[in-house]
Order: C-alpha cells, then structure tokens, then sequence
C-alpha cells in the first residue's frame, strides 16, 4: 500500500467537515499551506475540485456532499484499527461529561434518579442537559450532543435509537371548570372552550385539531406558549383548557386538591407518542456510553408509574 496516504484521508474528513480550508488546518494542527498542498493533493487523486468557491465562502462539490458521511465513518474506523485495546470500564474513576438534549418535562422526570446513579456509581461523571429546540441531527453527528431523549424527528438514517416508554395527549383544565360539571366530555363541549397549546414553532394545530375537523369541530385557541409547563401554569390560573402530555405531568395522575388542575382523557383519539433515546453509531461501541444508554434506560424502567410501552 505504497501509493496510499492515510494523511489525506484525515485531510479530507477535515476539510468536508469544515469547508474552509483555515478551519480544516487550525482542527488538524497543520499550517494554511500544508492544508492547501492537501487539498490539491486530494484534487489529483479524487479528479474532483471537492471544495469550490462560493462568495466569500467554499461549498462542497456533489461529489464531495455524497463523501461526507462515508470519509467521516472511514477515517474513524482507520483511527479505531490503530488505537490501543479498549480498557475495561471503570466507572469509580472514569471522568466525563455527557451532553443530553431533552425537553424540560424530562429533566424533571428523571434528572433526580440519575443524580443518585452518579453518585453511587460514577461520581466523577457530569451530566449537562440542553433544551430540545429543534431536532436537527448534526450535533448528534458532530458529538456535540451525545444523547438525546424524546421523538424521532431527524430524517438521518444512520441514528441509533432504543423506544424508552409510549406517552399520549390528555386534556388538564381548573377543577371547577364548566367543562366538568356535566358527564361526560364530548367533541363538541370540548371544542366549545378557550384552549392553550404548545409548540416550540409556533404552530397552531396539531393531532386533536386533525381529529376534531374529522367531526367537523375547531377548537377555539387562544394561546400558544413553548413549553408544557407553560401551559399547565396558565391553566391553573384560568379557564383555558390545556392539551400536555402525561409525563409532563410527571407521569402520575396529578393531585386534584393541591395543583388545582384535573387531567382527563381526550374525546378524539390521537396518536401514541413514542419516546425514544437517540445516539449516533460512532458512541454505539463506547463502553462508556453504553454504561449511559443503560442507566438512562433503567432509570425510565424504574419508573413504575410511567407511561410504558
């Protein structure tokens, strides 16, 4: 294998990554001319520009966009051939920081039961949780995002998941709201009432608004606010019924007397939310993300009056 360089494939996945060249040589701790002699290199050999200018900025060729995700699994699976043996995990001194992406809701569900895993397993490992804002796959590939917890909604194939437990939509509204006062919730008395949803973009309708027009029904909406606990607060400060999921009421039927708010099956049926762990392949094999995977999938597991699948 005389007429093959390895460098240039650690080149290559640098420069398809960053797309500039400067960036691609400060990542690789090579000079600007060294990246550039790359570069040319990689030209010769791929009989392609890869990397042409557009404005002020390089843009990757199509040829270089259908490399990208096959050079990045390449040249991690020519750095795994060449490293040392994997060590047995230890947990007592292992030393790490994982970054889970989750909504708010889940943060309180499960947050205090990792807490106690950390301490009695892995004290040295920190667990730092950002907000679901979107579902963008990239920080997943990138490792930016090491786990994330809620619905599949990358379109990226290559993502591991593992199902978690099935959540669905309910109703809350104040205990004495108009709307319990008669057996029974119908479609139609449902409707009738003022309502709060939730969208992180800002969309007014969702699954029990598709079922409703089924039965020739508009709910009346009010307001939309980001996030479940949003809602849940507004309604319990006014008449405004709520559409949340269960678990963000904690997965527990709510108290009735101490929150002011009753929960109650919805009129219409919806589909089953499934709740997953997303990671992408390069973690799979990590003896310590699999230590996490394990952990956070227990821990749901424990909680005996979750939604289950």
């Amino acid at each position: 294998m005389h007429d093959i360089d390895l460098n240039l494939l650690k080149a290559l996945d640098a420069l398809l990554a960053e797309r500039s060249v400067t960036r691609a040589a400060h990542r690789l701790g090579l000079s600007v001319s060294a990246m550039s002699r790359s570069l040319t290199r990689l030209r010769n050999v791929t009989n392609d520009p890869l990397l042409v200018q557009a404005g002020r900025h390089l843009a990757l060729t199509p040829y270089a966009l259908e490399l990208t995700e096959r050079v990045n699994e390449t040249t991690r699976n020519a750095y795994a051939l060449l490293q040392p043996a994997q060590k047995l995990l230890n947990l007592a001194t292992l030393e790490r920081t994982f970054t889970l992406r989750v909504n708010e809701r889940f943060i309180d569900l499960v947050a205090n039961a990792l807490a106690a895993e950390l301490q009695k397993h892995a004290p040295r490992v920190r667990l730092s949780f950002v907000g679901k804002y979107d579902k963008d796959a990239q920080p997943l590939r990138d490792g930016i995002i090491d786990l994330e917890l809620g619905v599949l909604g990358t379109r990226a194939p290559e993502m591991k998941t593992r199902m978690l437990f099935h959540d669905r939509f309910v109703g809350i509204c104040g205990n004495n709201h108009p709307l319990l006062q008669e057996p029974g919730i119908t479609a139609e008395r449902y409707a009738s009432y003022q309502h709060v949803v939730v969208s992180r973009k800002n969309n007014l309708y969702g699954p029990v608004d598709t079922a409703l027009a089924r039965q020739g029904l508009k709910r009346q909406i009010s307001m939309v606010v980001p996030g479940f606990a949003n809602a849940i607060n507004i309604v319990r400060h006014s008449d405004l019924i709520g559409l949340v999921t269960l678990s963000s009421l904690g997965c527990s039927l709510i108290d009735t007397e101490q929150s002011g708010l009753t929960h109650f099956e919805l009129p219409v049926v919806t589909p089953i939310i499934k709740i997953s762990a997303i990671w992408h392949p390069r973690q799979h094999d990590s003896p310590e993300h699999r230590w996490l995977r394990e952990t956070v999938f227990s821990v749901f597991q424990r909680k005996h009056n979750c939604p289950t699948t």
